[in-house]
């Protein structure tokens, strides 16, 4: 995963390299696999990736792509016969001019669309049995429409919607017209989470945002806490394998989740007192460099 060009210094890994990879997980018990990025359809084998990891025996293998070669119904056809059993589309607004600012691809929206549509005509004949869903990454740009997107897409047939706080990094790293402030865009989470609640009924959660800046009313009902802030508290495993270029074949294996508690995420001092401290991976260190630390208070 990287918001870098760095395909010149980091290449595809060998499809060789990739089976031995899955082959490694398989044998430790992993069932399911995901293919992300970067942009996974782009590498040369993703389809004879899928297809392999089918042949292992995963029960569970998923794409988190931008779409675009989804909009293919070809490829997607490829994609769905080789073992495909779930898509999840990184499409960040339903209005073209704020997707085109955030991804600087003109006219993707439209493509993005089009991938939609066919995921979900595949999800309903029964072809992705772990259903297709969306990966906005919220931002001071889409935050304003969170419900109008939602609206959207529910009208598309998505029901399954996980927005995930923007990183402050590469080229946004002090952009502050585009990474907003957490109290900011608050009002606009809690006004879907209580439509979610009392209307719509679909999947939504929200990444990266630690519990310290949801009011304090919300965090006693816990029950709803966890549902849709939950990612700071699942113990899923988040294996990786992150395959070097080196001829000897080396590959730094680590945990993701505990990489971003410990390197890219930070406790604050209000963590010290906080009683979900040992639940919360923290906040974005580079949010801290932005925006400071005042926003945040112990639960």
């Amino acid at each position: 995963m990287s918001g870098e060009e760095r395909d010149d210094h980091n290449p595809w890994a060998s499809f060789d390299r990739l089976m031995k990879e899955l082959e490694h997980h398989y044998e430790s018990g992993a069932r399911s696999v995901g293919f992300l990025g970067g942009e996974p359809t782009a590498y040369p084998h993703i389809i004879r990736s899928i297809s392999f990891a089918k042949k292992l025996g995963y029960q569970r293998i998923a794409l988190c792509t931008n779409g675009m070669r989804l909009a293919d119904k070809d490829f997607l056809g490829e994609a769905l016969s080789a073992g495909l059993t779930r898509a999840t589309v990184s499409l960040h607004s339903h209005i073209a001019e704020v997707e085109e600012r955030l991804v600087g691809v003109p006219g993707i929206l439209k493509m993005k669309l089009g991938a939609v549509k066919n995921l979900v005509r595949a999800r309903e004949s029964g072809q992705l049995p772990d259903n297709v869903s969306l990966n906005p990454v919220l931002n001071r740009l889409n935050a304003p429409s969170l419900e109008a997107y939602i609206l959207f897409f529910i009208a598309q047939g998505i029901n399954d919607i996980r927005f995930n706080f923007i990183w402050p990094q590469s080229r946004v790293l002090t952009d502050t017209a585009v990474v907003p402030r957490f109290r900011d865009i608050m009002p606009e989470i809690l006004k879907v989470i209580l439509l979610n609640e009392r209307k719509w009924g679909i999947s939504i959660s929200f990444g990266a945002i630690p519990f310290c800046v949801v009011p304090e009313f919300f965090r006693k009902h816990v029950e709803l806490l966890f549902k849709y802030f939950s990612e700071e508290s699942n113990d899923h495993p988040t294996d990786v394998g992150f395959m070097s270029s080196d001829e000897d074949g080396a590959v730094n294996r680590f945990s993701l989740k505990a990489r971003t508690r410990y390197d890219h995420r930070m406790k604050v001092s209000a963590c010290q007192d906080c009683s979900l401290a040992s639940a919360c991976l923290g906040v974005w260190r580079s949010y801290v460099s932005l925006y400071g630390v005042e926003e945040f208070s112990a639960a």
